[in-house]
């Protein structure tokens, strides 16, 4: 048997005048932007700490306000809703928050504009009775929904009208 020989490339150095002509690489026209979005990124990334907010996991446990001493709107997160002041599952709830340091007690979600209507909508309990911890902000509410280990119903907001 003959020893294998390689065929010499057929190719033409020169290409014919109908030959077509390479495209340019898509991503090297992309490249300029994709640079300029990942310099927006990192920069956003790095600037200041300011317009971050509260890192709930680090913040300190925000206090509880008394409708009393409410200005405004109070922020309500409910922990425990059923048909009655007595059920066990909202003395349950009383106690556990009172190991936390939140003074609460079984209330009406009507004392709240709008809890109500959403507790009665989420829970299916036409008069619903709630154990709730009120706060003065929108922020400290997200603190105490986030650490808090219990369960949470619904975070409302609305004017404490009791």
């Amino acid at each position: 048997m003959p020893p294998l020989r390689r065929r010499p490339d057929v190719r033409p150095a020169v290409p014919s005048p109908g030959a077509a002509r390479p495209r340019p690489v898509a991503h090297r026209a992309a490249l300029p932007t994709v640079l300029a979005a990942v310099t927006l990124l990192v920069s956003a990334a790095c600037a200041s700490d300011a317009d971050a907010g509260v890192d709930p996991s680090a913040a300190d446990w925000p206090a509880a306000v008394s409708p009393a001493e409410a200005d405004g709107d109070v922020w309500a997160v409910w922990t425990a809703v059923d048909a009655s002041a007595d059920a066990e599952a909202l003395t349950a709830e009383v106690a556990r928050l009172d190991q936390q340091g939140y003074d609460v007690e079984p209330v009406d979600p009507a004392c709240q504009e709008g809890a109500h209507e959403q507790l009665a909508a989420l829970t299916g309990i036409a008069e619903p009775v709630a154990v709730g911890v009120l706060f003065a902000s929108e922020e400290d509410a997200g603190v105490f929904d986030t650490r808090d280990e219990g369960t949470t119903v619904s975070v409302t907001s609305g004017a404490w009208t009791c």
